[in-house]
């Protein structure tokens, strides 16, 4: 976690979001929004933070998921939903207008909600495990900015 930051957004009065982004943003480049799975912290996705071909197309965002990592609040209940509204306030924050996002695990129910909550910012998003969905089912519309 030496690479995580820390961002304040408002949500449930206030919340320590920890993410890395591998690379300073680029707006000229798409964003992929990787959200982890249970347990873990942004340090899941380290291959794709070292991975030239991929820093060189797309920015990286992890942004780790209430109670993982350096993510903190006040707020003793919390939901899937609320993580969800975190993650696109941290976009805001950060930036980043829109961008695809890939949940591994449980952070892939965290992005079909933030899909939910703002279609107009996600473009895409991907849920790499095999339940309950099968990977054909991957919400796909076009990057337009």
């Amino acid at each position: 976690m030496a690479n995580t930051k820390t961002v304040h957004v408002a949500h449930l009065s206030g919340i320590e979001v920890g993410y890395q982004m591998p690379h300073p943003y680029d707006s000229s480049k798409p964003t992929l929004v990787l959200v982890n799975s249970f347990t873990t912290s942004s340090e899941l996705y380290r291959g794709q933070y070292s991975n030239k071909k991929l820093t060189d197309t797309m920015n990286l965002l992890a942004i780790e998921l209430l109670g993982h990592g350096k993510t903190r609040t006040k707020s003793e209940n919390f939901t899937y939903w609320d993580t969800a509204i975190m993650n696109l306030q941290v976009m805001e924050v950060l930036g980043v207008k829109k961008a695809f996002v890939l949940g591994t695990s449980q952070g892939g129910w965290i992005t079909v909600r933030m899909a939910l909550l703002a279609p107009d910012r996600v473009c895409n998003f991907h849920y790499p495990f095999p339940w309950p969905f099968p990977s054909q089912y991957i919400y796909r519309r076009p990057f337009q900015e």
